[in-house]
């Protein structure tokens, strides 16, 4: 369509990724790796949007080229994603790399200039991936360098985590449903008062219980649910209670993709240790439980090695990501036939 100004919404814009449309057309969103696919013709592009935080980091690339960063600012506010003195065709993509608890935003419009036009993203692919997980399925740390405060919302990345990357492998559309901190039972902290994964499983906003995710409208071939990690910070959880939630919650997830292959894999954090026990040996020992417990050849035990992560935090890095995907891509791959 031609026009000075688009919402977000229109539907010559394609998403990957949890979103809801707001009653302005704009596209609001709070997982990590949502991703705007766009095409216009035209001498400029400019993006208006409003963040709750001064945290809530993009990666923009156009026409294929490397990715440039786009933070935005607390409040409503526009950005310039391109200029260019030659009017021709253009293609975008703008993938969130930050985490909803660093901050949520709603996509408000475009504005393409006068000459501008949008035109029609191609269409996505027909594999579906989705992954299911803390803050390493987020990509938090990801993108750490050397000499950067681990705090710096920068060092979250969203498009070079595990699953983003085994979805690229695969040519697949990726939903990352994920939250740093949360567990099955209880969050890093122990306190359970938090959305567990089987709650924010059911959001399409992590944050806000009162939009819900219509699962009808992505139904993934294959899952891989990275879950342990926070349940296991400070000891061991009961089993009892840790694999009936988790299986409980695995046959919720069968429910809304009951032909999809499940992956419940092991975490790359989690260690035995003299200070906090066997915390590795008991997780794996609950996961393959609780695949037994399943009982469906759908659904199967993933090892993954541990792997040292970043230093005094223990997230894994980029290239350890790379390693996970490479880890998972002929478990992937053999199940799928892809």
């Amino acid at each position: 369509m031609f026009g000075t100004t688009v919402p977000m919404s229109d539907s010559a814009i394609l998403w990957e990724g949890r979103t809801a449309i707001d009653g302005s057309g704009g596209v609001r969103q709070g997982f990590p790796g949502v991703i705007a696919h766009l095409c216009f013709r035209g001498t400029e592009l400019t993006l208006v949007a409003d963040a709750s935080s001064d945290a809530v980091c993009f990666d923009l690339s156009v026409d294929g080229g490397a990715p440039t960063l786009l933070r935005l600012h607390q409040g409503e506010a526009s950005y310039s994603l391109f200029k260019d003195k030659t009017e021709s065709e253009h293609r975008a993509q703008l993938v969130r790399r930050t985490e909803s608890w660093q901050g949520v935003c709603t996509l408000r419009r475009l504005d393409l200039g006068e000459r501008g036009q949008l035109l029609p993203a191609p269409t996505l692919p027909g594999r579906k991936l989705m992954f299911i997980g803390d803050s390493v399925t987020c990509g938090s740390m990801t993108a750490w360098v050397a000499g950067r405060e681990r705090t710096d919302p920068l060092n979250s990345n969203a498009r070079i985590s595990y699953g983003m990357l085994l979805a690229r492998k695969f040519g697949a559309q990726c939903h990352l449903v994920s939250y740093g901190g949360r567990g099955v039972l209880r969050d890093w902290q122990g306190i359970r008062e938090f959305r567990s994964a089987p709650h924010f499983y059911e959001l399409t906003l992590p944050d806000d219980a009162d939009v819900l995710w219509d699962h009808y409208r992505y139904v993934p071939d294959a899952i891989g649910v990275q879950l342990g990690t926070n349940d296991f910070n400070l000891g061991i959880p009961d089993e009892v209670e840790f694999v009936n939630a988790y299986v409980e919650f695995l046959r919720k997830v069968r429910r809304d993709a009951p032909n999809a292959y499940i992956f419940v894999m092991e975490s790359p954090i989690v260690i035995d240790d003299t200070a906090k026990g066997p915390r590795r040996t008991v997780l794996r020992c609950y996961l393959e439980e609780i695949v037994h417990r399943v009982a469906s050849d759908h659904v199967i035990f993933t090892p993954l090695p541990h792997v040292p992560g970043v230093p005094n935090d223990g997230h894994p890095t980029g290239q350890e990501h790379e390693l996970m995907a490479g880890e998972l891509e002929p478990l992937f791959r053999r199940a799928l036939g892809w």
